[in-house]
């Protein structure tokens, strides 16, 4: 197999190799009484959800030389016995299975393993782990969340994080992404050198009890210099200024190119839980946003924390406005509104993920086709929208041609899951310059 070498210095360059999670098992085993805990707002239509993923699949296809699926890099990092028992021993330790359970699970192939750990194992006679609220008790609990890849880890510039995730929903998934990037045959060539953040390792080894909590939708590479992270309801302040010091400290040892940190100072809601929520780049000189937060005068204006990595020690100054700080640091985007001009547009197009865009070059873009006002805005700025039913009608639409595009999905399931395009990718490797 050949090496994967990690390599996304911009949130917009071609895509070349792309990682994600087509929704299975996992969902169709979610009841009502689960929701709220497991941090969806209702259960999907698996048939359907996968049918729109499959089709998203196959838009990314159009441009990246590789879409993966992190089932599959699982279950060939599991190949190997003693990884299967050493991942069943730390997954044990991390959830606190009962031993009944860890005894099935080292009795599964490396496929069974890879799949069950995500799907989730009932118990035979459902009916009696039931509490009297409704609310089931798994033998292993399904994980429905893995569909947003964003977000357990994240790739920057050559390097990469394993998140801490801030809900008990998603503590396992980061554990999953570890043992992919030590034990995938494609990915074990990695060293301790090329990770910029990890709580998985101290929480295993005892070094630590409570994790900093950082997710991969608050990370955002905006080029070989700067990165954006929001500090929100699912980011800490602390997880980033040790992504911080990490990064000043390669800097000044190897000549890493990141010199700025911008952290921006979100409000700890649900609407706005990333980033990549209110904010993503789409073109060399263009952004999608949630207007109230990125407009001078607005009383939602977001303050941002501007932290220096070139020098000894951080250096921090606060600013207003993520667009005006990207201004200092040679970055100049033109705002493109997330449901339009219209405010009541705006917040429901946000809240179904209109400003949430997936690059898959510059002004090469895929959103959600039921964000109507927002892909109205497009036309304004030389895009072409199309639907992915027609590019893929299509195969003499080049979207490499130099053009802009904006690929529409059908997104009836995928939306109610609250997340959107960029949420469900974790980009491994993309083109320089």
């Amino acid at each position: 197999m050949q090496p994967i070498q990690l390599s996304v210095f911009s949130e917009i360059h071609r895509l070349q190799q792309v990682v994600v999670h087509r929704p299975g098992p996992e969902v169709d085993l979610m009841v009502p009484a689960m929701m709220e805990k497991l941090l969806f707002d209702d259960i999907l239509f698996g048939d359907l959800a996968r049918a729109e993923h499959d089709e998203f699949r196959q838009v990314l296809a159009r441009v990246a030389d590789e879409v993966l699926d992190v089932q599959d890099l699982f279950q060939e990092a599991l190949a190997d016995a003693a990884v299967r028992l050493a991942f069943i021993e730390d997954l044990h330790h991390l959830v606190d299975l009962p031993e009944e359970t860890c005894a099935l699970l080292k009795t599964f192939s490396a496929t069974e393993l890879g799949a069950k750990v995500i799907s989730g194992i009932p118990w035979p006679d459902m009916a009696r782990h039931m509490h009297w609220m409704r609310e089931f008790e798994y033998r292993l609990r399904p994980i429905p969340n893995l569909l947003f890849m964003r977000d357990p880890a994240a790739i920057v510039g050559d390097g990469y994080s394993v998140n801490a995730m801030a809900t008990i929903a998603r503590e396992r998934e980061p554990l999953i992404m570890s043992y992919i990037f030590k034990h995938h045959p494609r990915l074990r060539h990695l060293t301790e050198h090329d990770k910029w953040f990890d709580q998985v390792t101290p929480l295993l080894r005892g070094e630590i009890k409570t994790p900093m909590s950082l997710e991969g939708g608050d990370i955002l590479v905006l080029s070989d210099k700067v990165l954006a992270v929001g500090c929100s309801e699912r980011s800490s302040t602390d997880a980033i200024h040790h992504l911080a010091e990490n990064l000043r400290a390669d800097n000044q040892e190897t000549g890493n190119t990141f010199e700025y940190l911008l952290m921006v100072l979100m409000p700890h809601q649900r609407s706005a839980m990333h980033l990549d929520t209110i904010f993503t780049r789409i073109h060399q000189d263009e952004c999608l946003v949630y207007p109230p937060f990125f407009t001078d005068g607005s009383r939602e204006l977001l303050n941002v924390v501007k932290i220096d990595l070139r020098h000894e020690e951080l250096r921090f100054t606060t600013r207003p406005n993520l667009l005006a700080v990207l201004q200092e640091v040679g970055i100049e985007l033109q705002p493109i509104f997330c449901g339009g001009d219209d405010y009541i547009k705006q917040q429901r197009e946000q809240w179904t993920d209109g400003a949430n865009a997936f690059a898959l070059a510059p002004g090469v873009i895929v959103s959600y086709s039921r964000n109507m006002a927002t892909a109205e805005q497009l036309p304004n700025h030389g895009y072409r929208v199309l639907t992915a039913q027609e590019l893929l009608a299509d195969p003499s639409i080049n979207l490499l041609d130099g053009k802009k595009y904006m690929i529409t999905l059908k997104s009836g399931e995928l939306s109610r899951a609250r997340g959107g395009p960029r949420c469900m990718t974790m980009p491994l490797s993309r083109a320089k310059g």
